[in-house]
């Protein structure tokens, strides 16, 4: 076969490759000189021309000058999008190179999935760390419950000590009532001269049912102390339990994050392949 029919065959086949490759690619045919046709992408073009000369430190030119194929990921600062170029030489009968081919893949799509990723990624590393957060807060708080509690059972206990000392307080005043009353009757039986003692008598009468009235009270108020304390500790109790359940989710949640997290790692990890995996072989 000629020279001049191997790059014409290639010359043929060229517009085909575009329609039958999924990638967005770019072909362009030479020969040992210039470009012979260029075919370009869908969605765009590397603005060349048929009959442009061979480019030094072209990846075309140098698979035609080593005659040996080539592949480089090139940055998307030269076109605005990063592309993957690969080039074969073309050879004759003889084994000669006659010239080359070039494809162009646009990576435009991978580098975007790549973005994503790696914001995804991000965006998740993110979330665990404010999960951390609230999961360290519902750990304090359920801490701070217990505490609370173990000082509320310290207060129904002083509470108790106050119930016991009011019934002692109670009791000598029913027993200072008492001798009040026999007190008095004694003044009574001992006429003028016990009439002094009657006004101790009755004074201390007076103290014994202030006394007394002054212990209803500190019972009511106790009373009231210790089922205010209950309904306090049937409230935390559900904040208790309520927080072992929001603790459950958390750990949860959280280990659905560091899934997802793994996957986006992954994704980004993949992506990153897409775009320079070929240029690390």
């Amino acid at each position: 076969m000629s020279q001049h029919e191997v790059i014409h065959a290639f010359v043929k086949i060229a517009p085909l490759l575009n329609e039958l490759i999924h990638d967005d690619i770019t072909v362009g045919i030479y020969d040992t000189e210039k470009l012979i046709i260029n075919i370009p992408g869908k969605t765009f073009s590397l603005n060349v021309s048929p009959g442009d000369p061979l480019v030094e430190g072209d990846i075309v030119t140098n698979a035609i000058k080593t005659n040996r194929p080539l592949s480089a990921t090139l940055p998307k600062e030269l076109f605005g999008f990063p592309l993957i170029a690969r080039a074969l030489p073309l050879h004759d009968d003889q084994g000669r190179v006659i010239g080359g081919v070039g494809i162009g893949t646009s990576l435009e799509k991978a580098n975007k999935l790549f973005e994503m990723a790696e914001s995804f990624s991000a965006i998740v590393e993110q979330t665990a760390a404010s999960i951390e957060d609230i999961s360290e807060s519902v750990t304090r708080l359920a801490d701070r419950v217990t505490d609370v509690t173990g000082q509320m059972k310290d207060v129904s206990a002083s509470a108790n000590q106050i119930g016991e000392i009011s019934s002692v307080v109670k009791g000598i005043s029913d027993q200072s009532n008492l001798l009040g009353l026999n007190a008095a009757i004694e003044a009574a039986r001992a006429g003028e001269v016990g009439k002094g003692f009657s006004v101790v008598a009755d004074e201390i009468r007076k103290l014994a049912t202030n006394s007394k009235e002054n212990v209803n009270q500190i019972n009511d108020i106790t009373k009231n102390i210790h089922g205010l304390l209950i309904t306090l500790n049937e409230a935390f109790g559900e904040i208790d339990s309520l927080t072992e359940t929001q603790s459950g989710s958390i750990q949860e949640f959280s280990a659905t994050i560091q899934e997802i997290s793994t996957k986006a790692q992954e994704l980004a990890q993949l992506a990153e392949e897409t775009l320079y995996g070929d240029s690390k072989k």
